[in-house]
């Protein structure tokens, strides 16, 4: 069969597709589900996010992997090739939260990893049938995963990547060390989805990959795992691998990399020059209200300087209109981050995602105020605060995202910068400059894809 796998952009407020020519990195489910998928198949994929997708595409079986507001594109474009006349698979974390709701819209759904069930999808599909929903058993092993051709990255430029320095700066070529997170943050759809189970690849195999990455003239790494120091012993045996390497990374982590001194040492010796950690609030109560009060946050301060001082730039992500959180919390929020020096800030508004115990929670006590998927961006009011009103909860948002990125505090942030990074510095303060200057010219600009 010949197979054309899609990951859909999502619609702006004026229900056009958000586009861009140019991006930081680049997922790897595409090229690895081509990886995976039996050799008699015929694949070709696509990012809607820099390409149009081709309705009219030579193809048998559209897969369709979304999350979060890019689901109602997913199912826009399911249904339109239904019309005419192709069969359609869903995955992904938001439609195995959401498989039976998924299935309304597509002929077969992948439940979980895809490692276990994707042959039995086509080769049923192939056969003309399909039992709906395919859930896979339990998790992978994640040794000896499957390889691809990094340069097919579909948001990979490789002319660009050739020509220009810059280009070569700015682009973090994606890797995999683990899959999932053992922490109980109830309005995360990760360790929904995982089950709070965590796993990570055998050290050789990364370093294969990186190698790989190094061979092409690749030397900035985006590790795209959730949380990969949630296993502190096998990140420490990864990072003393990787010095030799001398590669430059960025990843996600909780704040409790700065508390484990030899695993910070490791980190930054590693290559680490950038981590983006969920802080989530500053309020004690609003961490406990969603179970994250293990982040400790009278320990922030002390932390954050500790990152700094290994050189790490700190990126923060931060939830406003927690229960727990009032209007007050907003000026009290804002100082914290410009006093941390915090390079870059992303924002969310709370965000009930299906399947989670926070969707349960906000669903039971009536307090979801938009059921519309495509507005699901985490930039949306989309419950009911108990401290403040939504519109108050939008208010504040904006006034901390308009503050952080207020010349005079960007001056504030970096200044000085974190030791022996000076490039890294100057270009957080270029992406800052570029911020500000979206934000005064979008009305919606904090509208993400999470």
């Amino acid at each position: 069969m010949r197979i054309y796998l899609i990951s859909p952009t999502h619609y702006a407020a004026d229900g056009s597709l958000h586009k861009t020519t140019r991006y930081w990195t680049s997922a790897t489910t595409l090229p690895y589900l081509k990886a995976i998928t039996p050799l008699e198949h015929e694949v070709s994929f696509v990012d809607e996010l820099f390409y149009d997708v081709d309705l009219g595409h030579p193809c048998d079986v559209v897969g369709i992997t979304a999350m979060g507001p890019q689901i109602a594109r997913a199912y826009d474009l399911a249904a339109e090739f239904r019309r005419r006349g192709r069969k359609v698979v869903l995955g992904g974390t938001w439609v195995t939260l959401t498989a039976e709701e998924s299935l309304r819209h597509c002929d077969a759904v992948v439940a979980g990893e895809a490692e276990t069930v994707w042959a039995d999808v086509l080769h049923d599909l192939a056969a003309g049938r399909s039992r709906g929903i395919y859930r896979a058993a339990g998790w992978s092993s994640l040794a000896g995963m499957a390889t691809f051709d990094y340069t097919s990255l579909p948001l990979f430029k490789q002319d660009a990547f050739r020509s220009s320095a810059l280009y070569r700066m700015y682009f973090h070529w994606p890797v995999i060390f683990s899959r999932g997170c053992p922490h109980p943050c109830e309005y995360c759809a990760v360790q929904t989805y995982y089950q709070r189970s965590y796993r990570t690849r055998p050290v050789d195999d990364v370093m294969a990959d990186l190698r790989a990455i190094q061979r092409h003239g690749g030397n900035r790494i985006l590790f795209l795992d959730d949380n990969p120091i949630a296993h502190p012993e096998k990140a420490k045996e990864l990072f003393r691998a990787m010095i030799p390497l001398k590669v430059k990374w960025a990843s996600q982590s909780t704040i409790n990399i700065a508390r484990d001194p030899e695993l910070l040492d490791l980190a930054a010796r590693s290559g680490c020059v950038s981590l983006s950690i969920g802080l989530e609030s500053i309020n004690e109560e609003s961490l406990a209200g969603v179970r994250k009060d293990f982040n400790q946050a009278p320990r922030f301060t002390e932390d954050i300087a500790k990152l700094r001082r290994r050189g790490i730039q700190v990126i923060a992500l931060i939830m406003v209109g927690l229960d727990g959180d009032t209007p007050d919390t907003f000026g009290r929020t804002l100082r914290f981050l410009i006093d941390s020096k915090i390079s870059f800030l992303k924002l969310f508004t709370p965000c009930p995602y299906p399947g989670t115990k926070y969707h349960e929670d906000m669903l039971k006590a009536g307090r979801i105020l938009d059921g519309n998927w495509a507005r699901y961006d985490y930039g949306s009011p989309l419950i009911r605060p108990t401290g403040m009103t939504a519109d108050e909860m939008i208010d504040g948002f904006r006034y901390v995202y308009e503050g952080f990125y207020s010349v005079r505090n960007i001056v504030r942030r970096f200044t000085p910068p974190p030791p022996g990074q000076l490039m890294e510095s100057l270009a957080y303060v270029v992406a800052n400059l570029k911020v500000n200057r979206y934000l005064r010219s979008h009305e919606r600009a904090w509208a993400t894809i999470s």
